[in-house]
């Protein structure tokens, strides 16, 4: 059964604990990427700007960017935006979980259980904070915000009085994710995930359905050859590629239990084919999918939320060679399913089963989230803290000694640049930018500037790409 007959009041005292969480994220600065997409970007500065860079990728992203400048350039309203995105999604995930599968035979004390710790970890995982709390992150937030909206719609489409200008409205709402991050065009195929109340057969027996899931499919492919142009040459062939990213899905699986160990840039190997560590990887995966497909009859639950990760995981961790192999943001709606696997194993504790332990383990997890949360949003508050905290937990990557080089450059810190940049070349003596980099800092070309992170001349050298 599912818990979607219910109209359960949402637990306020949640958002309220989220926006606790994520408060002193409203002090950062702007970081890494910002300064290419936002600041130093003429196109992002006001609307007539970006109405004249159209047409372009990701329009609607774009446009938020626009009226953020547009009504100040500086980042604590652009920081504002992403929390409250955020906040508005934990809405989405609290109202869409009742739509989620649960075992059989369980009653709705349960099922409000389960719903109430997915909810909880999705708005108070520190791993979310690459979404919220670092600006360029917002493309995840956004999509998420209309891709959810686009999900609720059609999946509640027969409880209103003209169901099909919901689905109308479904289309819309799931283009609009599309136009945000193109990973969104996979989220109309997790329709076919939710349990018998919108099973199949039910499901494609409008027309507008066919539609929705076979232009999800003709825009993976697309997605999917769009990937390969855009990384010409790839960094990386098929074979490779496939088994780095099944590493780096584990890599990051570990990350959500991880809390204090979140790390925006991870020092992860590129494997030039199917060595022993990602083959068992790769057949442990195939083995628990397999398992939980033989099994989604008897434990609907856990077949949906493996399903669920694995198809949001789908565009960015299989054929598309990216230069990063893993990013926390990309688990931001895709651990949804793990945390729905997670809220059942915990409602299902016999431990838990009375109320006053309930309610405590539900106080714990929530402090331990704002805890964690708190600490990690401090290390986003200036471009020193980010790639200090950075190196700290990836020492032996040169690009991330650069990057710290580089912010300590445009603070005018001369010393600790020169030694980020050393260790940099220590590390990678062909590190062709830090050695750019420490050559300009030797002859000057670096200048003090107001605040750390936001230079007043952009300096004639460049930072690792992201």
């Amino acid at each position: 059964m599912n818990t979607a007959g219910r109209r359960t009041s949402f637990p306020w005292w949640l958002a309220v604990a989220a926006g606790l969480a994520y408060l002193n994220a409203l002090e950062a600065s702007f970081q890494f990427d910002d300064f290419r997409v936002i600041v130093d970007n003429p196109k992002a500065h006001g609307l007539e700007a970006w109405w004249a860079a159209m047409p372009g990728i990701r329009p609607l992203l774009k446009l938020s960017y626009a009226l953020n400048w547009s009504v100040t350039p500086a980042a604590f309203g652009f920081h504002a935006v992403n929390v409250l995105l955020h906040l508005a999604n934990v809405g989405l995930v609290w109202r869409l979980c009742a739509h989620f599968p649960l075992p059989r035979a369980w009653d709705e004390g349960h099922g409000e259980r389960v719903r109430l710790v997915t909810t909880l970890l999705f708005a108070l995982h520190p791993i979310q904070t690459e979404t919220v709390t670092y600006i360029s992150g917002r493309s995840m937030g956004l999509m998420a915000l209309f891709g959810l909206a686009a999900l609720l719609a059609w999946l509640e489409a027969g409880r209103h009085r003209w169901p099909l200008a919901w689905r109308g409205l479904s289309l819309v709402l799931f283009a609009a994710a599309v136009a945000i991050k193109e990973v969104a065009l996979v989220l109309p195929l997790a329709l076919f995930l939710f349990h018998p109340s919108v099973a199949a057969t039910r499901l494609i027996r409008p027309p507008l359905t066919v539609g929705v899931l076979l232009a999800g499919l003709l825009g993976l492919l697309w997605l999917l050859g769009y990937g390969y142009l855009l990384s010409a040459p790839p960094p990386r062939g098929l074979s490779a590629n496939l088994a780095s990213e099944t590493h780096a899905l584990f890599y990051l699986l570990g990350q959500l239990f991880q809390p204090h160990a979140l790390n925006i840039d991870p020092d992860l190997p590129e494997y030039s084919g199917w060595s022993p560590t990602p083959t068992l990887e790769a057949t442990a995966l195939i083995a628990l999918l397999a398992y939980a497909w033989s099994a989604r009859r008897r434990l609907p639950w856990l077949f949906f939320g493996l399903a669920w990760w694995l198809l949001l995981l789908l565009p960015t961790h299989s054929l598309i060679p990216r230069v990063d192999l893993a990013s926390e943001r990309h688990f931001y709606l895709a651990a949804l399913g793990l945390y729905w696997i997670a809220g059942v194993a915990l409602a299902g504790l016999p431990a838990l089963r009375p109320t006053t332990r309930w309610i405590g383990m539900v106080a714990g997890l929530t402090l331990l989230g704002m805890l964690f949360t708190t600490l990690r949003n401090a290390d986003y508050r200036d471009e020193i803290s980010l790639w200090r905290a950075t190196a700290a937990r990836s020492p032996g990557k040169a690009r991330v000694w650069n990057n710290l080089g580089y912010a300590h450059a445009l603070a005018g810190q001369a010393e600790p640049a020169r030694a980020a940049f050393r260790e940099a070349l220590r590390l990678d003596p062909r590190h062709d930018r830090a050695a750019r980099n420490l050559r300009a800092l030797n002859e000057g070309a670096f200048s003090r500037h107001p605040s750390p992170g936001y230079p007043t001349v952009p300096p004639p050298i460049d930072r690792s790409p992201p």
